[in-house]
C-alpha cells in the first residue's frame, strides 16, 4: 500500500473535515434527510482510515465535533454524530482490517452501536433533561430494541457498499496511485 505524505494527508484531512462539517450543518437544518446527512458525515471519516491514517481519522472526528459545535445554530444536533456516526466508521475499519471472523465482528460492532447509543441516551436525559416518556414508543420496547438492532445492521451493510464504492471508483481519482 501506498503511504500517503503529510501534504496529502493534510489535504485529505481538511477536505473530509470541510464535508463532514457540511453534512452535519445539513442535518441541523434541514427539515428532512437527517438520517442520510447523518450517515454522510460518518463516511467522510473512512477515507482516512482507507489509507491506514487512523490518527489522522480521529483528529478529523475530533476537529468536525469542534467546529459544529462552533457553527452549528443547534448544538443538539451534534449529539448523533458526536456520540455514534462521527466514530463508528473508525472503529469498523479497524476492527473489520484486525478480524476475520464476520460473525463475531457483526456482534463487537453491535455491541459498540448499543453502548454509544446508551450512552447518547443517558446523555439526553441526564443532561439535556429529555423527558423520554413524553416520546411515548407505540410498539413494546422489546420490538423497539429488536428494530434499533436491525437498524444497526442495515447501517452497517450500506456503510460497506459506500467503502467498496469509495475503493474501486473514487479512491483513485482522488489519490492517484503510481
Amino acid at each position: 500500500m501506498l503511504k500517503l505524505s503529510p501534504t496529502k494527508q493534510i489535504t485529505l484531512s481538511a477536505m473530509c473535515i470541510a464535508l463532514t462539517v457540511l453534512s452535519i450543518y445539513a442535518a441541523a437544518v434541514l427539515p428532512t434527510m437527517r438520517i442520510a446527512s447523518y450517515f454522510l458525515s460518518s463516511i467522510f471519516v473512512f477515507v482516512l482510515c482507507a489509507e491506514h491514517a487512523y490518527l489522522s481519522a480521529v483528529l478529523v472526528f475530533i476537529a468536525s465535533a469542534g467546529l459544529g459545535f462552533l457553527l452549528l445554530p443547534s448544538k443538539t444536533a451534534l449529539i448523533p454524530y458526536v456520540f455514534l456516526f462521527g466514530h463508528y466508521g473508525i472503529f469498523k475499519t479497524f476492527l473489520d482490517a484486525r478480524l476475520s471472523d464476520r460473525f463475531v465482528g457483526t456482534i463487537l460492532k453491535l455491541l459498540y452501536c448499543n453502548a454509544f447509543f446508551a450512552l447518547a441516551v443517558l446523555l439526553a436525559v441526564f443532561v439535556i433533561e429529555f423527558d423520554l416518556t413524553a416520546f411515548g414508543l407505540p410498539i413494546p420496547l422489546w420490538a423497539f430494541v429488536l428494530l434499533l438492532q436491525a437498524a444497526f445492521l442495515v447501517y452497517d451493510l450500506v456503510y460497506l457498499i459506500c467503502q467498496k464504492i469509495y475503493i474501486s471508483r473514487i479512491r483513485n481519482a482522488i489519490i492517484p496511485r503510481r
